[in-house]
C-alpha cells in the first residue's frame, strides 16, 4: 500500500484538530499478521466521526464511495453503517477509506491508546516483515494503536456482537506477536475476565494452527525465535536499542 494517502488524510485531519489512528488490515500488518490491505480503515474520536468524512471530501481529494448493500458479507459486515470514501483519482488505483469512531474499536480516548513512536535519527528500528517493503521513515510517523488496547477492543467487539472477523483478528494477533499467558496477565486487568478467557483460548491453541507442511516452529506466522516475539513495548524498545545492536 502507498502511504501517500495515509499522510494526506493525517495532515488534513490534523489541520482541523482531529486525531486519527490506523486500524483494520494495515494495523494487523504492523503486528506481523499477513493480511492483504483492501480498504484503508481509520478511526477518529467519536465526537468527530460524523464530520471527518465531510472534512476530507471538502478538499476535493476524496469523494463518497458507499458499498452497495448487496456487497456486504462476513468479511465486510463490520463496515456497514460507517462512512466510506475514496481518493478522487490522484492515486491509481483509487484508495477506499472507511472511518470509524474510536469507540467501535475500543480505542477511546484515542490519544491515550496510540503507540508512542521512538526511533533514532536514522530511523533504524525493528519492523514487521509485512511492512518491510515500505519506507522506514514513513512507518515511523504512522498513527498506530498500541497492541494491548487494539487486541482488547477486537475481543470486546467479538464478545458483544459475535463479529467473526474480530475473532479472527484476535487469533491472528496472538499468532503474529506470539503472545503468551505472561503477556496477557501483564496487559489485561482481572476485571477483563471475558477478554482474558477469549485471548487465552487463542494462546493455548497456537501450535494447532501451524500447518503440518510449514517450517514454522513458533506460530503459524512466526518462523523462529530469531524473528522474535514482539509486543507493543518491545517494538518501542527495539527502536531505541537497534543502534547499539542490542536488539535481536
Amino acid at each position: 500500500m502507498d502511504l501517500t494517502t495515509v499522510k494526506v488524510i493525517g495532515r488534513i485531519l490534523n489541520y482541523h484538530g482531529v486525531s486519527m489512528c490506523l486500524v483494520g488490515e494495515f494495523a494487523l500488518n504492523y503486528y506481523n499478521v499477513p493480511r492483504v490491505c483492501h480498504d484503508l480503515e481509520i478511526c477518529v474520536p467519536k465526537s468527530s466521526s460524523s464530520t471527518a468524512s465531510d472534512l476530507l471530501c471538502s478538499t476535493g481529494l476524496f469523494e463518497t464511495c458507499d458499498l452497495d448493500q448487496q456487497s456486504f458479507n462476513n468479511f465486510t459486515e463490520h463496515k456497514r453503517g460507517f462512512p466510506r470514501i475514496q481518493t478522487t483519482g490522484w492515486t491509481l488505483p483509487q484508495q477506499a477509506i472507511v472511518i470509524y469512531p474510536d469507540s467501535f474499536h475500543g480505542l477511546n480516548p484515542l490519544k491515550e491508546t496510540l503507540l508512542q513512536l521512538v526511533c533514532d535519527s536514522d530511523h533504524r528500528f525493528h519492523i514487521s516483515k509485512e511492512l518491510a517493503h515500505l519506507n522506514r521513515q514513513d512507518i515511523a510517523g504512522l498513527p498506530l494503536p498500541r497492541l494491548a488496547p487494539f487486541l482488547k477492543g477486537l475481543a470486546h467487539r467479538y464478545l458483544a456482537s459475535r463479529d467473526d472477523m474480530a475473532l479472527i483478528a484476535v487469533e491472528q494477533l496472538v499468532d503474529g506477536m506470539n503472545l503468551d499467558q505472561d503477556w496477557v496477565t501483564r496487559n489485561f486487568a482481572p476485571s477483563d475476565a471475558a477478554v482474558i478467557d477469549l485471548v487465552m483460548k487463542q494462546v493455548d491453541s497456537k501450535q494447532s494452527r501451524i500447518d503440518y507442511v510449514s517450517e514454522n516452529l513458533i506460530t503459524c506466522f512466526v518462523t523462529s525465535m530469531i524473528q522474535g516475539r514482539l509486543n507493543d513495548a518491545a517494538i518501542v524498545l527495539h527502536r531505541v536499542l537497534d543502534k547499539q545492536q542490542i536488539a535481536s
